[in-house]
């Protein structure tokens, strides 16, 4: 790490900046420690042009929210780790923090252990950034990379694709590769910039995007399964907005050559292209794999017999559309357990059985009601997701201790906006409060 760090502190609070400021300069004597309000926030930091951005958050001041937009929002602080201060701030305020770009949560009171670790990971942060943009600078001067979207260019797409493939076969590594472009609702005046814009905002830091065609793009997606595509799809779809959209291919790599997957993703996608907002998995030499052909967006509903009898009633034709509906409903609610969900599920199953011993844990999925308990001695910790069918899902947390409740919590958020990144969120928030009621357990 470098010698000399700048940190800079925002807040209101003269007591935190004083709190947070005498324990970096105790901690860490090598850095420069800053501070100010959170109205002057923006013409100070491009003056002192900090390493770390320290935002202190009290009680769901929506002006840190903003500020954390408004700061992100510019090229010199893109990257520029913002570790978050929370205090006394509720879950979806954490969330929206992290959906504004915050890098790393830490909550008050203020540990100096806790402060100390998460400093150093951000400068770490910082210096892994910086490192990162020197390089792409490089390859966007021999135009490896294209300088406006940052994504490898067309020259240069199968030349990074195969050796990105080999690295993954090498090391035996889990991997996807993507084939998307947008589909036949979106607007022709539109360039492709504006899609690569929204496929960069939507994928995650390792994932990289490749141009394959004017509008065919490669996403190569390192450690991934294919129950984690989806997600990055839904992604996708969602920052499109409802009047745009994308079709998409997808393969897990094994074995084949480039040229083979090139092949099977194409043809795919072909198919793909016959329906909007379709991600088809593509077939492959592995033509047991059961979900080759399907489209992980949206299974295929048979529709209901058609009476030969050409006089059924306006009442069938309305019990037939409702069955339809509440069949489709079903179907979204059990593919979204089964590529979201369940994968969010059995990480923080492996996750706390890591960390507390003798933990019982249990993952109940029913038709339109799904559950996720944490139990250990008196203290029990549950996630309810209910789906009613509509545009809307439930989520209720609760934890007990002896029987008697010590936190509940109630969010309602729309279906398709349920990702893995939220979900992910509540389940962490969930796992801090029972593991802080079991700590004071008699």
């Amino acid at each position: 790490m470098g010698l000399a760090n700048t940190i800079t502190v925002i807040s209101n609070s003269e007591r935190l900046i004083e709190q947070v400021s005498s324990k970096l300069v105790l901690l860490r004597d090598l850095d420069k420690v800053t501070s100010c309000k959170l109205d002057n926030a923006i013409n100070f930091l491009t003056t002192a042009l900090p390493n770390v951005i320290m935002l202190h958050c009290d009680k769901n001041d929506p002006d840190a929210i903003k500020l954390t937009k408004e700061i992100r929002k510019l090229n010199i602080f893109s990257q520029t780790p913002i570790l978050f201060i929370d205090e006394q701030c509720s879950r979806e305020t954490v969330i929206d923090a992290f959906d504004s770009g915050v890098t790393d949560i830490i909550k008050s009171p203020i540990y100096d252990h806790e402060l100390l670790i998460r400093t150093i990971w951000c400068i770490q942060k910082e210096e892994i950034s910086t490192n990162s943009q020197i390089r792409q600078e490089f390859m966007k001067s021999l135009g490896i990379i294209q300088p406006d979207t940052g994504v490898y260019t067309q020259k240069y797409c199968e030349e990074f694709l195969k050796v990105e493939l080999n690295r993954i076969k090498k090391y035996k590594t889990n991997a996807c590769l993507m084939l998307i472009t947008p589909d036949s609702k979106y607007p022709g005046y539109k360039n492709p910039k504006e899609f690569l814009d929204v496929i960069n905002k939507s994928i995650r830091v390792n994932d990289t995007i490749a141009i394959k065609d004017v509008d065919e793009f490669y996403v190569f997606l390192p450690k991934t399964k294919l129950n984690g595509v989806y997600p990055i799809f839904e992604r996708i779809n969602t920052n499109l907005g409802v009047d745009c959209g994308a079709n998409a291919s997808v393969i897990e790599v094994r074995e084949e050559s480039f040229d083979l997957l090139k092949e099977f993703l194409s043809q795919a996608l072909g198919k793909a292209k016959e329906e909007t907002n379709a991600l088809i998995v593509a077939s492959s030499t592995y033509s047991k794999d059961p979900n080759a052909g399907i489209n992980l967006a949206k299974q295929q509903i048979q529709e209901p017999e058609k009476k030969a009898d050409s006089q059924k009633t306006a009442q069938k034709e309305i019990e037939v559309s409702e069955e339809k509906t509440s069949k489709l409903h079903r179907q979204a609610y059990r593919q979204k357990c089964k590529i979201v969900f369940e994968p969010v599920f059995e990480k923080y199953q492996n996750h706390i059985s890591s960390k507390i011993k003798d933990v019982s844990i249990k993952y109940i999925a029913a038709v339109e009601n799904t559950r996720f308990v944490v139990s250990k001695d008196n203290v029990r910790a549950s996630l309810t997701i209910t789906y009613g069918g509509l545009y809307k899902v439930k989520i209720d947390t609760l934890v007990t201790k002896n029987d008697v409740t010590k936190n509940t919590n109630t969010v309602v958020v729309d279906f398709i906006q349920l990702n893995f990144q939220k979900l992910s969120q509540i389940l962490e928030e969930l796992y801090i409060d029972f593991k802080n009621c079991l700590k004071t357990s008699p």
